[in-house]
């Protein structure tokens, strides 16, 4: 299910600093650093830490929107599959690590958005325009509107005015399972995205949009996920990067910081040690998820648990920069509530909602990759008293109704500093700072 992403990593288009690459002598050179702005959180209506339902009800719909119709391999057969594979990649070279290494590269400030998108700059054509979009480990396409397309978000893109612009005759679509959709043709041109620069990138040149395509704060949208993901058939802007030679490292990373803390980012690239304690650990793609093809950042799972009590099963977990919470089967997430104490489902909230007691002593809320146990913090599962005065929260974990599939939002990623090895097909943690 392919939801718009509710933590969208974007960089502001009225902040236009290009960002300098770092320089790594006698290697590959690219790196850049994208700073992600304090941010509160999404789904309290208010100071109080009031849960706002309509925001929860619109994330879940964004997601499942966004993943349904994909194609997954039944979870009988995947999870044979899983069960004969190490989860664990052997001896790798380490990533090129920022920390203490900078001499001058440059920042490109994302805005925050509700707590939901983080938007920043992206600039395409020659000369160089700028527009804004969200960065997305859940999808692979790179679309921007047009400045024909008057449905559209701005900063809209001049096409005409671009000397190295071409377009073809190829449609470009994309449409969600709510039947949202961005409309337009196949073109390429020169795009940078902090002072990273693909010259003749491909991408969906948007001339009208629909659904959850409308209104939004920034204008268009970059997928950090693979090619056979990709619906315009184009090569992500990563992957161009990858592919060319041109990073530091075959790698970009995420920290998240909580409670409208400073220092979020993004490092492309990269990796930041100062953001991290101990060693990354990392856990190999499954393509088998997705009938042997690698479309996601997804790799095994053994599951949820509550305190150390039994897991709630295999799932395959889809890490997504681009969702806020986490969504799991319904089935994984009526066993996981069954565990919690005073745990129950709150339909009348909401589709796969739970709440809990507010004075709750919670015990670890974990998720398991190969034996390897990730606490949640219970100050991200909360997601707020149901109303003012109530003894009722909110639970941050929602059912959804992918078999077999969970979406792993921000609400672990704030915990865990993640990294995606593009060279190793793998997806790393280490205890976020």
């Amino acid at each position: 299910m392919h939801l718009l992403p509710t933590l969208f990593l974007v960089f502001s288009a009225a902040t236009l600093i290009t960002a300098s690459p770092i320089i790594q002598q006698g290697k590959r050179s690219g790196a850049a650093v994208i700073p992600l702005p304090a941010r509160s959180t999404t789904h309290h209506s208010n100071s109080e830490r009031v849960f706002n339902p309509e925001a929860a009800r619109r994330e879940r719909s964004r997601v499942l929107a966004k993943y349904a119709g994909k194609s997954f391999t039944p979870a009988a057969e995947r999870n044979a599959t899983i069960a004969k594979r190490s989860t664990l990649s052997g001896a790798r070279r380490a990533p090129f690590d920022v920390h203490g290494r900078r001499a001058s590269s440059g920042k490109d400030p994302l805005t925050d958005f509700l707590d939901k998108l983080y938007y920043g700059p992206l600039s395409v054509g020659t000369p160089a325009q700028s527009t804004t979009v969200d960065f997305d480990t859940g999808s692979s396409d790179l679309w921007l509107p047009l400045s024909s397309c008057s449905s559209c978000s701005g900063p809209t893109f001049e096409h005409k005015s671009s000397t190295t612009f071409n377009s073809s005759s190829a449609p470009f679509s994309l449409q969600y399972f709510d039947n949202s959709t961005a409309i337009g043709k196949i073109a390429t041109d020169q795009v940078t995205v902090a002072g990273l620069t693909v010259p003749k990138q491909g991408f969906g040149a948007v001339t009208e949009v629909t659904g959850m395509f409308l209104g939004r704060p920034h204008a268009g949208l970059l997928g950090l996920g693979f090619p056979a993901n990709a619906g315009s058939g184009a090569t992500p802007f990563f992957i161009n990067l990858a592919e060319s030679g041109s990073l530091a490292s075959n790698v970009f990373s995420f920290y998240m910081a909580r409670n409208g803390g400073s220092g979020s980012e993004l490092c492309i690239g990269c990796v930041n040690s100062a953001k991290y304690t101990g060693s990354i650990q990392y856990y190999n793609l499954d393509p088998s998820a997705t009938n042997g093809e690698q479309k996601h950042w997804n790799i095994p799972s053994d599951g949820f648990s509550y305190n150390g009590g039994p897991s709630t099963g295999s799932l395959t977990a889809v890490i997504d920069s681009g969702t806020s919470a986490i969504i799991i089967p319904a089935a994984a997430a009526k066993a996981l509530y069954a565990t919690i104490p005073g745990a129950k489902a709150a339909p009348s909230l909401g589709p796969g909602l739970y709440t809990y007691p507010c004075n709750s002593n919670l015990g670890p809320i974990t998720l398991s990759f190969n034996g390897d146990k990730y606490a949640i913090n219970p100050v991200d599962f909360n997601l707020g008293h149901v109303s003012s005065g109530s003894s009722t929260c909110l639970a941050g974990i929602v059912a959804g109704d992918i078999e077999g599939i969970a979406i792993i939002g921000d609400e672990f990623m704030k915990n865990w500093y993640s990294v995606f090895d593009y060279d190793n097909r793998a997806v790393g943690f280490a205890k976020a700072v």
